[in-house]
């Protein structure tokens, strides 16, 4: 229902000195979501805007022109002739602009209203076309660089001795790798697709927008809970531990491996507050340690693996010319005993290749990285195409060879005892025990500290911007940064002890950091199992499956239901979209069938001595959990809309209170939401 058209002069009249506190303001108040797309974590939903006549839209393009300082919202392109816009038509506009009609009759109107269109809007890429200001934005290269960087972590060097001791054997192992990408192809072709109709930053949560568009605001809700709960930094912190100790020559166990993740945690969040500078740094030259130790693992497994380490010592040659078949079984290097029979002990439980299959997901993750910040990329049409394919290409290369390089040089006995320390075991059998077990971890360790930092760098800035949009309880307390104004009001006007933003900067997210260090924190040190690195890992796979599913079958209906209206620069097969959905399918329904054999004989025990369903539970409780918390906020919203009606009188109808009506209200109103007012001019 479209609301009645506000004051068509007070519209048309240019800002004023003084807090531009119109009708815009108070529509950014009734929605938690901000007002562009160009951040990373932005809704692609913007606030709506009442109808204008066809005579002022000149005056106010104008108006808007000149006055360049006050608070803006999406036009359309310079090339893109402005439409005849009549008053009192029946349309809505959610979040998309779109001209109904080839004639002069035609007519567009913008409203509050938060009903969806009768028709879907059309896709932005195809209406708006490419960005024309590529300055600064990054290329194909840039692209590459991104999608290797964070796909490629430790979980190249922690989850293959899992993976085996879960499957059995080496064959199977490899099996699962090489499935994993063929999967990891097959959900990069739905979010190229996705992407090239939706251009703009944000990933999963603008593309679940678009595809679950009611409940209103449910999947953002739900999503944003996996983004903040799950984003943690726990699994890499474990490593370190882990590795930390293995040099260091410590026995770890349940306290010393958390006290030393806990410590690492902290003092690399830490060191992005305070010296922002150096966290940069650290995050470039510990990047480039990771591909530096994974060129020494892949170069060094294969050198080993052919000079035949593991093999039986020169003094008993004689035997070996004197008994050929006696030769055959004992003096074989460690390859040639481990690929001798790559089939040999593969388990026959699909609840072990679901959760190995979930540990390779987990690993290949990252190749949608781009889409994320999509705003921020040259030509992201034409980028995408060629970047995420060549990225995701060399990613799975990588994966496959250190997973060879492994088995090469590791006899699987070893390999299937060491956990997350398979790495260091490696090192010790290709450079020695003083060299390999003592100093090499070390680079380990730098690989998973770069992880650390570029987690807890980006997450922060998640945490800031989801909170800046009104989805985060105690939105106010969450925000660190700030932009000058002389006319912000603030629903917390107490002083308080994290650092704030000085007028005219903008500060590092504190806050945000803050609540990435206490969920880290907490999920290192609350699990009470021993063995905790797996069960975080799974966990952290299980809902990547959910949201896999939830897109990629949301993709189908937009594909096969003409009245969305969807079209794509980059389609993508529907073969592909069908397998990513079935196999995402098979990992959420594979975890609930108990393995049948369970440490008691019963099959209800699963990895690292936690029942075989805590983690789907678990994480199937943390997406829960935003169901909820979208109840309490559309609860929470009705009130406040309860409350702004009453206050009507002081937002569009009454000239006199023109000069302090809208900016009062505007502000209290978005106090309600725990926010604060942006958009001030500066005159």
């Amino acid at each position: 229902m479209v609301p009645s058209p506000l004051d068509i002069d007070r519209l048309a009249s240019p800002p004023r000195a003084s807090c531009s506190y119109n009708s815009g303001a108070l529509s950014a108040a009734l929605s938690p979501l901000r007002n562009n797309f160009e951040l990373s974590c932005r809704s692609p939903l913007t606030p709506r805007r009442p109808s204008i006549d066809a005579q002022q839209q000149h005056h106010r393009a104008g108006a808007a022109q000149k006055h360049s300082t006050a608070v803006k919202y999406l036009s359309l392109p310079s090339s893109f002739p402005p439409p005849n816009v009549a008053l009192g038509s029946a349309s809505t506009y959610d979040g998309k602009f779109s001209v109904s009609g080839p004639d002069t009759s035609s007519s567009t109107v913008f409203s509050r209203s938060d009903q969806p269109w009768t028709l879907p809007p059309t896709t932005p890429a195809l209406l708006f076309g490419e960005p024309r200001d590529d300055e600064g934005k990054l290329g194909v290269m840039s692209a590459i660089n991104i999608i290797v960087g964070k796909t490629l972590g430790v979980g190249a060097y922690t989850i293959p001795s899992a993976i085996f001791a879960g499957v059995g054997s080496v064959g199977m192992t490899l099996a699962l790798w090489i499935i994993g990408a063929i999967i990891s192809f097959c959900g990069l072709a739905v979010y190229l697709e996705l992407g090239t109709a939706l251009p703009k930053s944000g990933g999963e949560r603008v593309y679940l927008e678009r595809i679950f568009r009611h409940p209103y605001m449910l999947a953002t809700c739900m999503f944003m809970t996996y983004v903040v709960l799950l984003g943690f930094s726990a699994p890499n912190a474990i490593v370190l531990g882990e590795y930390a100790l293995y040099a260091f020559n410590i026995t770890g166990n349940k306290w010393n491996v958390r006290v030393v993740a806990v410590l690492a945690v902290s003092v690399l969040c830490y060191t992005h507050a305070r010296h922002p500078r150096t966290g940069l740094k650290l995050i470039n030259v510990l990047g480039m340690g990771k591909l530096v130790i994974l060129a020494i693992v892949i170069i060094s497994g294969v050198a080993g693996g052919l000079m035949g380490l593991g093999a039986q010592s020169a003094s008993n040659l004689s035997a070996r010319r004197l008994d050929p078949f006696f030769s055959d079984q004992m003096f074989t290097s460690t390859a040639q005993r481990n690929f001798s029979n790559i089939w040999e002990g593969s388990s026959m439980q699909p609840y072990n290749y679901a959760t190995a299959l979930l540990k390779v997901i987990y690993c290949f993750r990252g190749y949608s990285t781009a889409n994320q910040v999509l705003s921020e990329v040259k030509n992201p049409v034409r980028t995408l195409r060629i970047a995420a394919p060549v990225a995701l290409g060399i990613v799975s290369v990588a994966y496959l060879a250190v997973n060879v390089a492994f088995f090469l040089v590791v006899d699987k006995d070893d390999f299937k005892a060491s956990g997350v320390i398979v790495a260091g075991i490696f090192f010790r059998n290709v450079f020695g025990e003083t060299l390999g077990a003592h100093v090499l971890p070390f680079f380990i360790i730098i690989s998973a500290a770069g992880n650390i930092a570029a987690t807890s760098f980006a997450q922060a800035r998640v945490n800031e911007e989801l909170a800046k949009d009104g989805l985060l309880p105690l939105s106010t307390f969450w925000t660190t940064t700030e932009e000058k104004s002389d006319c912000r009001p603030s629903s917390k006007g107490a002083a308080s002890p994290f650092p704030s933003a000085k007028a005219g900067t903008k500060t590092t997210p504190v806050r945000g950091l803050l609540l990435h260090w206490f969920v880290t924190a907490a999920v290192i040190v609350f699990p009470p199992s021993d063995s905790i690195y797996n069960f975080l890992v799974n966990i952290g796979g299980y809902p990547v499956s959910v949201v896999s599913v939830a897109i990629s079958g949301g993709l189908l209906h937009l594909q096969l239901n003409p009245a969305q209206r969807w079209r794509s620069p980059f389609p993508a097969s529907r073969v592909a979209v069908c397998v990513f959905l079935f196999f995402n399918s098979l990992l959420l329904v594979l975890p609930w069938i108990p393995p049948a054999d369970g440490a008691d004989g019963s099959g209800g025990e699963g990895e690292g001595g936690f029942p075989y369903y805590a983690y789907p539970v678990t994480a199937l409780a943390v997406l829960g959990s935003g169901a909820v918390y979208w109840g309490w906020w559309r609860v929470r919203q009705g009130k406040m809309l309860v409350r702004l009606s009453r206050m009507g009188d002081h937002v569009g109808g009454r000239d006199r209170h023109r000069d302090r009506g809208d900016a009062s209200t505007a502000a209290e109103a978005w106090g309600l939401l725990g926010g604060e007012l942006e958009g001030c001019d500066e005159r």
